[in-house]
């Protein structure tokens, strides 16, 4: 009997601790969340890249595609960059850019302008300039595969190139202006709602010559918007490219959303805008392109307009 009792008594002690742990573990993460209420909240700070003081680590990709910059600015970003990526006809871009800046990069005195890494199926690139590139430090890696695009198959050469190196990036910017063939457009969203898996733990931006856009997961996340976006009232919208998005909330824009469904064929947020605040959040259960106009500031930054800190 006295056995049974003390039996008794050590499932009730067991008991009673588990359920003291039990209650501070949810104790600590109600404090954790009370403490920290941005503990699970991406931040986005995409034009980082125009701020040459900033400690900002991002690579650049730059697409076959026209490169509509009519200043020098891309060099600087191109300088800055700590991996530069050119793909298949997108070498052929940059090559193009460079002349109009009076760069001729071909004559091998302009060392910093060369590619870190040039890949793609290279059918739009003459093997003579990927000769003479290779020759000049550019790694060339050839993929033909054709179940995927140039661009698809670039960040995944871009993984394998940081992972072997032990580089830390905080973004990757790859340039394309959103024009001409709507399928070649359609196909780089697309490789947008695939770059989470391609290339883990690193924030995917498409930028052209006056706007950016990325893909918002699901989640809470923070975009860091400039006063001079906001003086001007730049564009921005929320697109549910592929599927509906059930359940979004905002804040920071002029028409919020608040707990509102998106999808085609029902309710969009296309030609949005700012509401005086630095910052905007959004609030999405399901996958979400974010655009946004830059025009007004890149103008600026192009005339030196904007100091250092720029927020």
């Amino acid at each position: 009997m006295c056995n049974h009792k003390r039996t008794i008594l050590n499932l009730n002690f067991i008991m009673s601790r588990v359920q003291q742990l039990l209650l501070s573990k949810k104790h600590k993460s109600n404090l954790i969340m009370q403490s920290d209420p941005d503990l699970c909240k991406t931040v986005w700070d995409p034009l980082r890249i125009f701020d040459y003081y900033a400690s900002y680590k991002y690579a650049v990709v730059i697409l076959n595609s026209p490169l509509n910059w009519k200043d020098d600015m891309l060099l600087h970003i191109w300088k800055k960059s700590q991996i530069n990526l050119t793909v298949d006809g997108g070498t052929y871009r940059w090559l193009h850019y460079l002349k109009s800046q009076g760069v001729d990069l071909l004559s091998g005195q302009y060392s910093e302008y060369v590619p870190n890494l040039i890949t793609g199926d290279m059918d739009s690139c003459p093997p003579s300039i990927l000769e003479k590139l290779k020759s000049m430090g550019s790694i060339v890696v050839e993929t033909p595969d054709q179940d995927h695009t140039d661009y698809t198959k670039a960040l995944l050469q871009l993984e394998q190139y940081i992972r072997k190196d032990n580089i830390k990036l905080n973004g990757i910017y790859v340039f394309v202006d959103s024009a001409g063939r709507f399928d070649h457009i359609m196909a780089n969203i697309n490789t947008l709602y695939k770059s989470d898996k391609l290339i883990k733990h690193v924030q995917v931006i498409q930028i052209a010559s006056s706007s950016l856009t990325w893909v918002l997961r699901p989640g809470l996340h923070s975009i860091i918007i400039p006063k001079i976006l906001i003086q001007n009232n730049s564009w921005c919208g929320l697109l549910p490219v592929g599927a509906p998005v059930n359940c979004i909330v905002t804040t920071g824009l002029k028409w919020n959303l608040d707990n509102a469904t998106l999808q085609f064929g029902g309710l969009i947020s296309s030609s949005n805008t700012y509401d005086n605040c630095p910052e905007v959040t959004v609030n999405t259960d399901s996958p979400v392109v974010w655009t946004m106009g830059i025009e007004p500031f890149q103008k600026s930054v192009n005339n030196y307009e904007i100091p250092p800190n720029f927020y």
